[in-house]
Protein backbone atom coordinates (compact mmCIF):
# COMPACT_ATOMS: atom_id res chain seq x y z
CA UNK A 1 0.00 0.00 0.00
CA UNK A 2 2.78 2.41 0.95
CA UNK A 3 4.61 1.55 -2.25
CA UNK A 4 1.50 2.34 -4.31
CA UNK A 5 1.02 5.73 -2.60
CA UNK A 6 4.67 6.57 -3.11
CA UNK A 7 4.41 5.72 -6.79
CA UNK A 8 1.28 7.86 -7.20
CA UNK A 9 2.93 10.79 -5.42
CA UNK A 10 5.99 10.54 -7.64
CA UNK A 11 3.78 10.34 -10.73
CA UNK A 12 1.84 13.47 -9.73
CA UNK A 13 5.04 15.37 -9.03
CA UNK A 14 6.38 14.43 -12.44
CA UNK A 15 3.16 15.61 -14.10
CA UNK A 16 3.30 18.94 -12.29
CA UNK A 17 6.90 19.50 -13.31
CA UNK A 18 6.07 18.61 -16.89
CA UNK A 19 3.03 20.89 -16.99
CA UNK A 20 3.50 23.76 -14.53
CA UNK A 21 0.75 26.22 -13.81
CA UNK A 22 1.94 28.66 -16.48
CA UNK A 23 -1.31 30.60 -16.56
CA UNK A 24 -0.66 31.92 -13.05
CA UNK A 25 2.69 33.39 -14.01
CA UNK A 26 1.80 34.81 -17.42
CA UNK A 27 2.80 38.42 -17.98
CA UNK A 28 0.34 40.15 -20.26
CA UNK A 29 0.36 43.79 -21.34
CA UNK A 30 2.77 45.08 -18.70
CA UNK A 31 6.04 46.97 -18.84
CA UNK A 32 8.98 44.55 -19.12
CA UNK A 33 11.09 44.66 -15.98
CA UNK A 34 14.15 42.46 -16.55
CA UNK A 35 17.63 43.98 -16.38
CA UNK A 36 18.95 44.99 -19.81
CA UNK A 37 21.21 42.31 -21.27
CA UNK A 38 23.10 42.22 -24.54
CA UNK A 39 22.48 38.47 -24.67
CA UNK A 40 18.71 38.87 -24.88
CA UNK A 41 17.84 40.20 -28.32
CA UNK A 42 14.62 39.85 -30.31
CA UNK A 43 14.30 36.96 -32.74
CA UNK A 44 12.70 39.29 -35.25
CA UNK A 45 10.78 42.56 -35.58
CA UNK A 46 7.88 41.75 -37.91
CA UNK A 47 5.24 44.23 -39.03
CA UNK A 48 1.99 44.00 -37.05
CA UNK A 49 -0.82 46.54 -36.76
CA UNK A 50 -2.18 45.21 -33.43
CA UNK A 51 -0.91 43.33 -30.38
CA UNK A 52 -3.15 40.43 -31.39
CA UNK A 53 -1.47 40.29 -34.82
CA UNK A 54 1.94 40.36 -33.11
CA UNK A 55 0.84 37.45 -30.91
CA UNK A 56 -0.19 35.42 -33.96
CA UNK A 57 3.26 35.94 -35.45
CA UNK A 58 4.76 34.69 -32.18
CA UNK A 59 2.44 31.68 -32.17
CA UNK A 60 3.60 30.79 -35.69
CA UNK A 61 7.24 30.70 -34.54
CA UNK A 62 8.09 27.62 -32.46
CA UNK A 63 11.07 29.37 -30.85
CA UNK A 64 9.04 32.43 -29.78
CA UNK A 65 8.02 32.54 -26.11
CA UNK A 66 7.02 36.19 -25.70
CA UNK A 67 6.66 39.45 -27.58
CA UNK A 68 6.59 43.19 -27.01
CA UNK A 69 4.20 45.57 -28.71
CA UNK A 70 3.35 49.26 -28.63
CA UNK A 71 3.27 52.58 -30.46
CA UNK A 72 6.35 54.64 -29.54
CA UNK A 73 5.71 58.27 -28.61
CA UNK A 74 6.90 59.82 -31.85
CA UNK A 75 6.20 56.94 -34.23
CA UNK A 76 3.54 56.54 -36.90
CA UNK A 77 3.62 52.73 -36.88
CA UNK A 78 3.65 50.31 -33.92
CA UNK A 79 6.56 48.06 -32.97
CA UNK A 80 6.36 44.26 -32.66
CA UNK A 81 9.34 42.22 -31.43
CA UNK A 82 9.45 38.47 -30.84
CA UNK A 83 11.63 36.89 -28.12
CA UNK A 84 12.88 33.37 -27.38
CA UNK A 85 12.65 33.94 -23.61
CA UNK A 86 9.61 34.26 -21.30
CA UNK A 87 8.19 37.75 -20.76
CA UNK A 88 9.74 37.89 -17.28
CA UNK A 89 13.20 37.85 -18.88
CA UNK A 90 12.58 40.51 -21.54
CA UNK A 91 14.60 43.66 -20.73
CA UNK A 92 12.89 46.93 -19.96
CA UNK A 93 12.22 48.80 -23.22
CA UNK A 94 10.48 52.03 -22.32
CA UNK A 95 8.78 54.08 -25.04
CA UNK A 96 5.31 52.52 -24.64
CA UNK A 97 6.46 48.96 -25.45
CA UNK A 98 4.81 46.35 -23.22
CA UNK A 99 5.49 42.64 -22.96
CA UNK A 100 3.20 39.62 -23.43
CA UNK A 101 3.82 35.92 -22.94
CA UNK A 102 2.98 33.77 -25.95
CA UNK A 103 0.10 32.07 -24.11
CA UNK A 104 -1.70 35.25 -22.95
CA UNK A 105 -5.47 34.91 -23.39
CA UNK A 106 -7.53 36.91 -25.89
CA UNK A 107 -8.96 38.91 -22.99
CA UNK A 108 -5.49 40.26 -22.18
CA UNK A 109 -4.24 41.04 -25.69
CA UNK A 110 -5.50 44.25 -27.38
CA UNK A 111 -7.11 43.72 -30.78
CA UNK A 112 -7.49 47.34 -31.94
CA UNK A 113 -4.90 49.55 -33.57
CA UNK A 114 -2.88 51.57 -31.04
CA UNK A 115 -3.01 55.35 -30.74
CA UNK A 116 -0.87 57.85 -28.84
CA UNK A 117 -3.56 57.88 -26.10
CA UNK A 118 -3.75 54.06 -26.04
CA UNK A 119 -0.30 52.95 -27.25
CA UNK A 120 -1.08 49.22 -27.07
CA UNK A 121 -4.64 49.50 -28.34
CA UNK A 122 -7.72 48.13 -26.60
CA UNK A 123 -9.34 44.77 -26.01
CA UNK A 124 -12.75 44.83 -27.66
CA UNK A 125 -14.98 41.79 -27.55
CA UNK A 126 -17.47 40.93 -30.27
CA UNK A 127 -20.22 41.50 -27.72
CA UNK A 128 -19.21 45.18 -27.51
CA UNK A 129 -21.15 45.79 -30.72
CA UNK A 130 -24.38 44.80 -28.97
CA UNK A 131 -23.84 46.92 -25.86
CA UNK A 132 -26.45 49.54 -25.01
CA UNK A 133 -24.66 52.88 -25.19
CA UNK A 134 -26.14 56.38 -24.97
CA UNK A 135 -29.77 55.41 -25.52
CA UNK A 136 -33.00 56.12 -23.68
CA UNK A 137 -33.61 53.51 -20.96
CA UNK A 138 -36.43 51.12 -21.83
CA UNK A 139 -36.81 48.88 -18.78
CA UNK A 140 -40.17 48.41 -17.09
CA UNK A 141 -41.03 50.79 -14.27
CA UNK A 142 -39.88 49.16 -11.07
CA UNK A 143 -39.45 51.00 -7.80
CA UNK A 144 -37.11 48.27 -6.56
CA UNK A 145 -34.48 49.20 -9.16
CA UNK A 146 -32.73 52.24 -7.77
CA UNK A 147 -29.23 53.64 -8.30
CA UNK A 148 -26.75 52.61 -5.63
CA UNK A 149 -24.63 55.74 -6.10
CA UNK A 150 -24.94 59.21 -7.66
CA UNK A 151 -21.39 60.56 -7.99
CA UNK A 152 -20.79 64.18 -8.92
CA UNK A 153 -19.06 64.24 -12.31
CA UNK A 154 -18.95 66.58 -15.30
CA UNK A 155 -18.96 64.15 -18.25
CA UNK A 156 -20.33 60.76 -19.26
CA UNK A 157 -16.74 59.54 -19.50
CA UNK A 158 -16.16 60.36 -15.82
CA UNK A 159 -19.47 58.71 -14.92
CA UNK A 160 -18.23 55.56 -16.67
CA UNK A 161 -14.96 55.80 -14.71
CA UNK A 162 -17.00 55.88 -11.49
CA UNK A 163 -18.90 52.78 -12.67
CA UNK A 164 -15.65 51.02 -13.59
CA UNK A 165 -14.38 51.62 -10.06
CA UNK A 166 -17.32 49.66 -8.60
CA UNK A 167 -17.29 45.89 -9.14
CA UNK A 168 -21.07 45.71 -8.68
CA UNK A 169 -21.84 48.42 -11.24
CA UNK A 170 -23.31 47.14 -14.52
CA UNK A 171 -24.66 50.33 -16.07
CA UNK A 172 -25.07 54.05 -15.54
CA UNK A 173 -27.33 56.95 -16.45
CA UNK A 174 -25.97 60.32 -17.48
CA UNK A 175 -27.36 63.59 -18.77
CA UNK A 176 -28.19 67.22 -18.13
CA UNK A 177 -31.87 67.60 -17.16
CA UNK A 178 -33.75 70.45 -18.84
CA UNK A 179 -34.15 72.46 -15.63
CA UNK A 180 -30.70 71.70 -14.17
CA UNK A 181 -27.39 73.54 -14.23
CA UNK A 182 -25.27 70.45 -13.50
CA UNK A 183 -25.35 66.95 -15.06
CA UNK A 184 -26.59 63.85 -13.25
CA UNK A 185 -24.74 60.53 -12.98
CA UNK A 186 -26.42 57.43 -11.53
CA UNK A 187 -24.84 54.00 -11.10
CA UNK A 188 -26.88 50.78 -11.26
CA UNK A 189 -26.31 47.15 -10.30
CA UNK A 190 -28.49 45.92 -13.17
CA UNK A 191 -27.96 45.61 -16.93
CA UNK A 192 -28.91 48.65 -19.08
CA UNK A 193 -32.00 46.85 -20.40
CA UNK A 194 -33.41 46.71 -16.86
CA UNK A 195 -32.92 50.38 -15.99
CA UNK A 196 -36.47 51.84 -15.80
CA UNK A 197 -37.62 54.08 -18.66
CA UNK A 198 -37.66 57.83 -18.07
CA UNK A 199 -38.98 60.94 -19.77
CA UNK A 200 -35.96 63.19 -19.24
CA UNK A 201 -32.51 63.71 -20.79
CA UNK A 202 -30.78 60.93 -18.84
CA UNK A 203 -29.61 58.14 -21.14
CA UNK A 204 -28.27 54.73 -20.20
CA UNK A 205 -24.85 53.20 -20.90
CA UNK A 206 -23.48 49.71 -20.30
CA UNK A 207 -20.39 49.60 -18.12
CA UNK A 208 -18.30 48.23 -21.00
CA UNK A 209 -19.30 50.75 -23.68
CA UNK A 210 -16.30 51.54 -25.93
CA UNK A 211 -14.69 54.96 -25.64
CA UNK A 212 -15.97 56.04 -29.08
CA UNK A 213 -19.57 55.83 -27.81
CA UNK A 214 -19.14 57.62 -24.48
CA UNK A 215 -19.30 61.45 -24.59
CA UNK A 216 -16.20 63.19 -23.31
CA UNK A 217 -17.37 66.82 -23.41
CA UNK A 218 -19.43 68.61 -20.78
CA UNK A 219 -23.14 68.44 -21.64
CA UNK A 220 -25.25 71.43 -22.63
CA UNK A 221 -28.99 71.81 -23.05
CA UNK A 222 -28.48 71.41 -26.81
CA UNK A 223 -26.26 68.34 -26.24
CA UNK A 224 -27.60 66.97 -22.91
CA UNK A 225 -25.13 64.06 -22.82
CA UNK A 226 -22.22 65.91 -24.40
CA UNK A 227 -20.44 64.69 -27.52
CA UNK A 228 -18.71 61.36 -28.06
CA UNK A 229 -15.31 61.28 -29.83
CA UNK A 230 -16.92 59.83 -32.99
CA UNK A 231 -19.48 62.68 -33.07
CA UNK A 232 -16.80 65.33 -32.64
CA UNK A 233 -14.81 63.86 -35.53
CA UNK A 234 -17.93 63.88 -37.70
CA UNK A 235 -18.59 67.53 -36.82
CA UNK A 236 -14.98 68.43 -37.58
CA UNK A 237 -15.18 66.72 -40.96
CA UNK A 238 -18.48 68.43 -41.70
CA UNK A 239 -17.01 71.78 -40.69
CA UNK A 240 -14.01 71.22 -42.94
CA UNK A 241 -16.25 70.41 -45.89
CA UNK A 242 -18.42 73.46 -45.23
CA UNK A 243 -15.39 75.74 -45.03
CA UNK A 244 -14.05 74.24 -48.25
CA UNK A 245 -17.36 74.82 -50.01
CA UNK A 246 -17.53 78.39 -48.72
CA UNK A 247 -13.97 79.04 -49.88
CA UNK A 248 -14.80 77.68 -53.32
CA UNK A 249 -17.92 79.81 -53.43
CA UNK A 250 -16.01 82.93 -52.39
CA UNK A 251 -13.35 82.26 -55.00
CA UNK A 252 -16.01 81.79 -57.67
CA UNK A 253 -17.72 85.05 -56.68
CA UNK A 254 -14.38 86.85 -56.69
CA UNK A 255 -13.66 85.48 -60.15
CA UNK A 256 -17.05 86.61 -61.48
CA UNK A 257 -16.52 90.08 -60.01
CA UNK A 258 -13.09 90.25 -61.63
CA UNK A 259 -14.56 89.26 -65.01
CA UNK A 260 -17.35 91.84 -64.70
CA UNK A 261 -14.88 94.56 -63.73
CA UNK A 262 -12.56 93.67 -66.62
CA UNK A 263 -15.49 93.75 -69.05
CA UNK A 264 -16.59 97.15 -67.77
CA UNK A 265 -13.07 98.55 -68.13
CA UNK A 266 -12.92 97.16 -71.66
CA UNK A 267 -16.17 98.87 -72.58
CA UNK A 268 -14.97 102.16 -71.10
CA UNK A 269 -11.71 101.96 -73.03
CA UNK A 270 -13.55 101.24 -76.29
CA UNK A 271 -15.90 104.15 -75.69
CA UNK A 272 -13.00 106.49 -74.99
CA UNK A 273 -11.26 105.38 -78.19
CA UNK A 274 -14.42 105.93 -80.24
CA UNK A 275 -14.85 109.43 -78.82
CA UNK A 276 -11.25 110.26 -79.65
CA UNK A 277 -11.72 109.09 -83.26
CA UNK A 278 -14.90 111.13 -83.68
CA UNK A 279 -13.19 114.21 -82.33
CA UNK A 280 -10.32 113.72 -84.81
CA UNK A 281 -12.67 113.34 -87.78
CA UNK A 282 -14.63 116.48 -86.84
CA UNK A 283 -11.42 118.48 -86.60
CA UNK A 284 -10.30 117.35 -90.09
CA UNK A 285 -13.68 118.36 -91.58
CA UNK A 286 -13.49 121.75 -89.95
CA UNK A 287 -10.03 122.36 -91.44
Amino acid sequence: MKTTIAMLTASMATAILAHPFDTRSQQCNIAPSATPSAKIQPLSSPTASTAQACQKLCAADSSCKSFIFGLPANAKAPTCKLYSVPAAQVPNQGNNLYVFDKACSDKAVPNTKPTQDKPRGEVKSKAARDLVCNTAPSGASNSKIQPFATPSVKTAEKCQDACDAQASCQSFLFGLPADASAPVCKLYKVAPSKVPRRDDELYVFAKGCPAAKVPTTAPTHDEPRGQAPSEKQADNKSGTKTESKNDDKDQAQTGEKAKTSAKANNNNNNAAAANANNAGNNEQKHN
